[in-house]
């Protein structure tokens, strides 16, 4: 029986690799290709697919993307197994992605045979995790640990550091709360409380704490 697979990417190379990768496997069939949310949603509903492999960043769809598409396709699809695509190395971004229902990040720096190590993985009922990526994960949480070996409270919440993700990708305040469906004071205030937190003045300081922590 073959497992079926739909992969979400707005970069055409991407999907050439997936696609490569795939070729030598026989159990796993490529049932739809889609560029945003909007055709991975419509995909979703005529394939009825066993694992998703998804690009964190991919705007311009109905369903938004990041974390917002992780909530919406875990409410919506619980049954089919979720492998995010990133270059992103925030450790706070990785480690939201798993608790919003991701089963599985890779890097798009990784090999390319290690997407079908994380099909297989995820299928089975495990998680896959790229080598980097828990390298990034684990060294965050010894950088965290109190003085009883605790892991400290993390400074943003998921809500804030997405409406920062989204700010610093060009995205309005008014555009973001469309997006996200909240209001515009709601994603006004957690974009203050974010930047307070984070001791930034101005935008122009949140745009370098995003490249330096890669939020970009």
């Amino acid at each position: 029986m073959s497992i079926k697979v739909v992969l979400a990417d707005d970069h055409p190379i991407v999907l050439l690799g997936i696609r490569m990768a795939f070729e030598s496997e026989q159990d796993l069939e490529i049932c739809g290709e889609a560029a945003d949310s909007t055709e991975l949603v419509e995909l979703i509903e005529k394939t009825s697919p066993d694992v998703l492999i998804c690009d964190f960043y991919m705007p311009g769809g109905k369903y938004g993307d990041g974390l917002t598409l992780i909530a919406h396709l875990r409410r919506k699809y619980p049954e089919a197994k979720l492998i995010i695509l990133t270059m992103m190395a925030n450790p706070l971004l990785l480690e939201s992605i798993l608790e919003t229902g991701g089963n599985g990040i890779l890097l798009k720096s990784g090999r390319q045979d290690e997407v079908v190590n994380a099909v297989r993985t995820v299928v089975a009922g495990g998680t896959y995790i790229d080598a980097t990526v828990r390298k990034i994960l684990d060294e965050a949480r010894l950088s965290h640990l109190t003085s009883r070996g605790e892991i400290a409270q993390t400074e943003l919440s998921r809500k804030e550091l997405e409406v920062l993700r989204l700010f610093v990708e060009g995205n309005t305040v008014s555009g973001i709360a469309e997006m996200l469906h909240r209001s515009v004071k709601t994603i006004s205030h957690q974009k203050i409380a974010a930047q307070k937190k984070l001791g930034i003045s101005n935008d122009r300081e949140l745009y370098e704490y995003a490249l330096r922590h890669g939020l970009l």
